[in-house]
This record gives C-alpha cells, sequence and structure tokens, in this order.
C-alpha cells in the first residue's frame, strides 16, 4: 500500500536546503517520521523572479545574516530555488536510507495568499495522488506555508468527504507531526442550525480573536467589527498585550486563556465552551488570521461545527475574506499612523509633525529642498569626504542635544563647501551658487534631512486629494517601556511615514550611497512597525546599483524609485498599485 504525503514547502525548507539552518526542516522531518512512498510539494512560484541560472549554487557558509538572507531571498520562489530544493531533498531521503519518490509542482500564484491559485494547486496534488491506481493513504501536512494554505487542505476534504484524506501538522521540527481528527461535522456538506450566518450578514454578537505573535490581525478586527462583545483566545504569555488593545481600540475584549496552543482540540473546546454559554440564535465570527496554524485548524473545525462565520484577512488587496462563502469586504483601515505604533506597543519620541507655521524653519528651507535636489550631483562627493563622515559621528553623540547647532565645522569637496563658525551665519555653496540656509539644524540638512524635507513636499498634493494620510517627516519611535530613561533609547527613527487609511508607508531617505544594510532596515521596520500590511520606498538621490536594484526587486513589500523619475505622479502610482 502506497501512502502519499502531500504539502507546501516554505523558506524554513528552503534555509534548510540552503545549509543556512541546522535543520532538516518540516517537511524532510515530516518524511523521516512516516512510511510515506510518495510525497507531492507544491512551490509556490512568483513570476516577476528570475532568480540565479539553472545549476549555480549560491554560497551559504561564512555568511553574515544580512548575506543570509540576500542569497534566501535570490532563490525563494523560482524555478532555481524549486530545482535546488527538490535536488536536496532527494539527497537527504536516499542518505537516511528512505525511499521516497519525490515530485515538485511549481505553482505561481499573483501574491502569497492568493486564495484561487493556492486551491488549485491543493486540487492538482489530490489529482495526481488519486491518478496513482495503486491502494493508497493520503495525508496533507498544513504545517508548511501560510494559513491560508493550511485551510484550503480542511476545505477540500470537507467538499470530499470519499476520499478520508489524513492531516498532519507540527510545531515542532525536532518532534513528530500529529494527527489532526476532522470531526464529521466538517465533513458534512452543509451547515445548518440556529448559530448560521446568512453570507450578506456581517454583524455578530460575538467575534471571537486568536492571539499569538501578530497583534495586528487582532487590531484591525476590533476596528473593524462592532460586535457586542469581542473575545480573544490567547496563552498567559499574551495576557498584557489584551489590555494593551484594549486601551489603544477602545474596545474592552475579554481574555480567554487556552493551555496548549499547539494543540487544536483546546482551541475548539474553548470555542464551543463560548458558544454554549450564549443564547440561540447568537451570531458569531471567528477572526483565523491570528495565533499558530493549529489554533487555526481548531478553529476552523469549530466553526463548521457549531455554523460559526470564519474570516481572514486577505493583506494584497485589503480585503476580509469570508471563508464560508468566498465574499469580501474591504478594510476599514486606518488613518493614524501612532495607531500602527500603539498596536506594537511603541509609541512616538518626537512626533514629526509638519509645522503649520509660514515663518517655521521647515517652511522657509523648502525653497532650498528643491534647489539641493536639482543640483544633487554636487552633493555626490561630500558624502564621501572623511571629515564629513567623521564629523557626523561627532555630531550624533554630542549631548545634550541643544549644542549641537554650536558645533564648528567646514568641508571643501569637488561640488562645493559648506561650514559652520560658531556666532556665524552657515554657508553652503554648490557649484558657485550659495544657498540661504537658516541655521536651525544645519548639519543635518545638508547630511540628509534636505531629502527627506523634498520627499515630503512632493506627498503634501497627495493629502490635499486624499490619496495619503498623516504624512511625518523624523519621526522618532521608541519602545513604551523606556519614557522614563534619561536619554531615552530610540527603536527606531523614520525619515517619511504616512498612511494611506489601510496600512503604513515608510520611506527611507538616502542622500548618499545606499547601502544594503539600509534595504535590509527599512524590511524589518516594515514588519515590526507596520505588521503584515505595511509598505516602503527606496528614495535616493543617485542611481541604484544593480544589486541594490536586485535587493530590492527580491522585496514585494519595498519600491525603489529611479531618482530621474521622482516626482508626486510616481509617488501616487505607486500608492495606488498597493490599494
Amino acid at each position: 500500500m502506497k501512502h502519499y504525503l502531500l504539502t507546501w514547502y516554505g523558506m524554513t525548507d528552503l534555509r534548510a536546503a540552503l545549509a543556512l539552518d541546522a535543520t532538516d526542516g518540516p517537511v524532510l522531518s515530516a518524511l523521516r517520521t512516516g512510511d510515506y512512498t510518495d510525497v507531492v510539494i507544491l512551490a509556490y512560484t512568483d513570476s516577476g523572479k528570475t532568480g540565479p541560472s539553472a545549476g549555480a549554487a549560491p554560497p551559504s557558509s561564512g555568511l553574515t545574516r544580512d548575506e543570509a538572507q540576500c542569497v534566501t531571498d535570490a532563490v525563494s520562489n523560482t524555478p532555481a530555488g524549486h530545482d535546488l530544493f527538490a535536488a536536496w531533498l532527494t539527497k537527504s531521503l536516499a542518505a537516511g536510507g528512505l525511499t521516497v519518490r519525490v515530485r515538485v509542482v511549481p505553482q505561481e500564484l499573483t501574491h502569497i495568499n492568493d486564495a484561487a491559485g493556492i486551491h488549485s494547486a491543493a486540487s492538482t496534488a489530490v489529482r495526481m495522488a488519486l491518478s496513482d491506481p495503486s491502494e493508497k493513504q493520503i495525508t496533507t501536512y498544513v504545517s508548511p506555508g501560510t494559513p491560508v494554505m493550511a485551510y484550503t487542505w480542511a476545505l477540500i476534504a470537507r467538499s470530499n468527504p470519499q476520499l478520508r484524506l489524513r492531516v498532519i501538522s507540527s510545531s515542532d521540527p525536532r518532534r513528530p507531526p500529529e494527527e489532526i481528527a476532522l470531526p464529521t461535522s466538517l465533513l458534512n456538506p452543509s451547515i445548518g442550525g440556529a448559530g448560521s450566518i446568512g453570507a450578506t450578514t456581517r454583524d455578530y454578537d460575538l467575534v471571537i480573536h486568536l492571539l499569538g505573535e501578530q497583534v495586528m490581525p487582532i487590531f484591525f478586527a476590533l476596528r473593524q467589527f462592532a460586535a457586542k462583545r469581542h473575545v480573544i483566545l490567547t496563552t498567559r504569555g499574551y495576557l498584557d498585550e489584551v489590555d494593551r488593545l484594549a486601551k489603544v481600540t477602545a474596545v474592552e475584549p475579554d481574555p480567554v486563556v487556552i493551555a496548549d496552543p499547539f494543540k487544536p482540540a483546546d482551541t475548539k473546546k474553548a470555542i464551543t465552551a463560548l458558544v454554549a454559554s450564549m443564547s440561540d440564535g447568537v451570531r458569531v465570527a471567528v477572526n483565523m488570521t491570528g495565533g499558530t496554524k493549529l489554533m487555526f485548524a481548531g478553529a476552523l473545525s469549530a466553526c463548521w461545527a457549531l455554523g460559526l462565520d470564519p474570516f481572514y484577512f486577505e493583506i494584497k488587496n485589503h480585503n476580509v475574506i469570508f471563508l464560508r462563502d468566498g465574499t469580501q469586504v474591504p478594510f476599514v483601515g486606518i488613518s493614524d499612523v501612532e495607531d500602527f505604533l500603539r498596536a506594537g506597543d511603541y509609541h512616538a519620541v518626537t512626533a514629526g509633525h509638519w509645522p503649520t507655521q509660514n515663518d517655521s524653519i521647515k517652511n522657509r528651507r523648502l525653497p532650498a529642498t528643491e534647489e539641493l535636489w536639482r543640483r544633487r550631483d554636487a552633493l555626490r562627493s561630500l558624502y564621501k569626504e572623511r571629515s564629513f563622515l567623521e564629523f557626523s559621528n561627532k555630531y550624533d553623540r554630542h549631548y545634550p542635544r541643544h549644542e549641537r547647532d554650536d558645533l564648528e565645522f567646514s568641508f571643501a569637496w569637488g561640488g562645493g563647501e559648506a561650514s559652520l563658525n560658531q556666532g556665524g551665519n552657515p554657508t553652503l555653496t554648490l557649484k558657485g551658487t550659495r544657498l540661504a540656509i537658516p541655521k536651525r539644524d544645519f548639519f543635518p540638512f545638508i547630511a540628509g534631512g534636505w531629502l527627506e524635507e523634498y520627499v515630503y513636499s512632493l506627498l503634501r498634493p497627495l493629502v490635499e486629494e486624499g490619496v495619503v494620510r498623516d504624512v511625518r517627516v523624523g519621526f522618532e519611535v521608541g519602545h513604551r517601556q523606556d519614557t522614563s530613561a534619561k536619554h531615552e533609547k530610540l527603536a527606531q527613527e523614520f525619515d517619511c511615514t504616512f498612511t494611506d487609511g489601510k496600512r503604513l508607508w515608510i520611506v527611507e531617505c538616502k542622500a548618499g550611497p545606499v547601502k544594503q544594510e539600509a534595504i535590509q532596515k527599512l524590511e524589518n521596520n516594515l514588519r515590526q512597525y507596520g505588521g503584515i500590511a505595511a509598505r516602503g520606498i527606496i528614495v535616493s538621490s543617485f542611481q541604484l546599483t544593480d544589486a541594490n536594484q536586485s535587493r530590492i526587486d527580491s522585496i514585494p513589500t519595498i519600491t525603489g524609485i529611479d531618482p530621474n523619475g521622482l516626482t508626486t505622479d510616481a509617488l501616487r502610482l505607486i500608492i495606488k498599485a498597493a490599494q
């Protein structure tokens, strides 16, 4: 009798194949602990990526963390990456004395949570197993991949009960996967009863949320649904997050502690108890976006058994997808930049609001920012000057901050000169033209602040159009627990940031050369401060190198702009393309 394993493979598997992590990865770990004869592996393919040439093996030893990430990004979701993973897996199985037929099936998706493409791929995998005339057992593995990939296996099982699909999952690759028992009611053709929700009904008496490491999906849902009651299922380690969410959303969700987030039965039991405590006919929805994958599995099982309405936040198109009937509604959205920070337990140290007074320093400097942009080629050599780099380090380290404007300096380079003498006026000359600039913050302005302010001038018309909201410049963010510090340690400073009403945008402005660290920093900031929906833009005053452009192209959340095409129209197109 044959035994088929159907699964996606993910980043953890790829990193194992690249020898970047000292693990087997979920797929190989599952195959080592089972009696499988065949494995069909679905491979998410990004049509916009070319990846390395066939047969090119990227280096994987002696790399820094950022270099390892660059290697992973270069090969992930590409045909070359799939070939590399398949070859490594086949070799590893043979080395372990296991005979397993490996088939990797590429599937192009429009984005990582392309539900239609994911369903098509999963259906193909099932048909491949069914086409084998031998007697067989079919097992689906829900751990690798996204939650949408996981619930698709369950939906296929629900609509095809005759297949008797076995479902396994694992929270720890060092331990064998466990079987998830699909309840009989999950396999029923339809769900009825007093708790059934109509396809067009979007008001609920109770919304249940699954809380794990990702707080933002809960934050979105608390804003999205004005339910009579919200309940957050979580573990004791995240109870503080529940209290904080209550403060920042003005909603008071009730926490319910589950014993083990890696046992689907615990999540299902908690949801069943909540519904049983309410009167007949209540309208109940479950936010499936947060929590662990095994919490997801338990919650989905409870939804089908009890007639509840599961929903999922789909980030690409900013829609809420109701899993029962596939209908979608748009996000309610967030208009305040600081709302995103509060959700992550950060706060504004320097608000970064643009001043409204016409005689303010920034408004008086705006004509100079436009002139510096036009003459940016004259600044090229300044940012490589040794004296400039040494003074920049001295300036950043000097305390108290209010004395920094009195620090003297004098730079001369091929394109011009800049100086500041104590008690005198600052001077900046570019290609023979002297620019009038106020003394306050003169050095940080010529060191790169001018580009941040120029980008603001391009974004300002988009604020008036309603395309973006709440633009901040020089926005400094701190950890909530650091507020009492004498010299507060900054978590991060954003050059420009704003919201389009749905997601946080961060703009990294580089007046000098762009280094790989700046791109990595922006990617990390998007993930940490903006959550799953955030987007970023790299603005450089000089052309990006081929290596930088390639790195940016490999990150779906970041867009780089050719400086020769930096306009308000270009920014508008980038922002609207993500909406």
